[in-house]
């Protein structure tokens, strides 16, 4: 049944408010809005749900701040139906960049983030942060890998390509390798100096 046209709220103020995020609880996924209203001064909403990207077998999770500025949906311009989605930038938290490059920044400062137009893709993490990637199938690279810092490895280490260490490498498995050059010294053609017959050991390659 359609409904008389003298129902339907005629004041868009009503029904799209800016408000600011006044509360969060995690454990439920409920936030309070607090907004101004034009007759009764700052008001805030009860515990309301707080939009999402998706919320199905792909789903998002993603809290909204203390203080963070949103667009406020009533339908029907009722509160107790009010819905905040889409964040604005504001005094608080006014915008992050000026340029093409787009990035999510988290609250710890970790950031990731790509550049259009240098072509480049980046993830920082802040002091003690750790990262991790789980892939029972496998991970793979393709093109130039560098690694500053320790690296450490539980399994073998297989490649067709050309393997390079600047520091040293403390190896307690195997290693399969076409050749090893290790102090400049070739392991598939180096000699050995002092070299007797029976059960001596031979002395340091040459």
């Amino acid at each position: 049944m359609q409904r008389p046209v003298s129902d339907h709220v005629s004041d868009p103020s009503q029904i799209l408010r800016v408000g600011t995020i006044a509360g969060v609880d995690l454990t439920t996924g409920l936030c309070e809005v607090e907004f101004g209203d034009p007759e009764e001064g700052p008001v805030s909403t009860a515990l309301i749900q707080w939009g999402v990207i998706r919320a199905g077998e792909t789903i998002v999770w993603s809290p909204p701040s203390l203080g963070e500025q949103v667009l406020l949906f009533c339908p029907d311009g009722d509160i107790a139906q009010a819905i905040p989605f889409g964040a604005l930038y504001s005094d608080s938290f006014p915008a992050p960049g000026n340029g093409a490059r787009e990035f999510i920044r988290f609250g710890d400062g970790a950031e990731i983030g790509y550049d259009p137009e240098a072509h480049h893709y980046d993830i920082t993490l802040p002091a003690g942060a750790t990262a991790r990637i789980e892939a029972d199938g496998g991970v793979s690279i393709k093109g130039d890998v560098s690694i500053e810092g320790k690296l450490d490895v539980s399994g073998n280490i297989a490649t067709e390509a050309d393997l390079s260490v600047q520091g040293g490498a403390d190896v307690q498995g195997e290693v399969s390798a076409g050749d090893v050059i290790g102090a400049g010294k070739r392991l598939s053609s180096h000699t050995h100096t002092g070299v007797t017959s029976g059960a001596g050991s031979s002395g340091p390659p040459l």
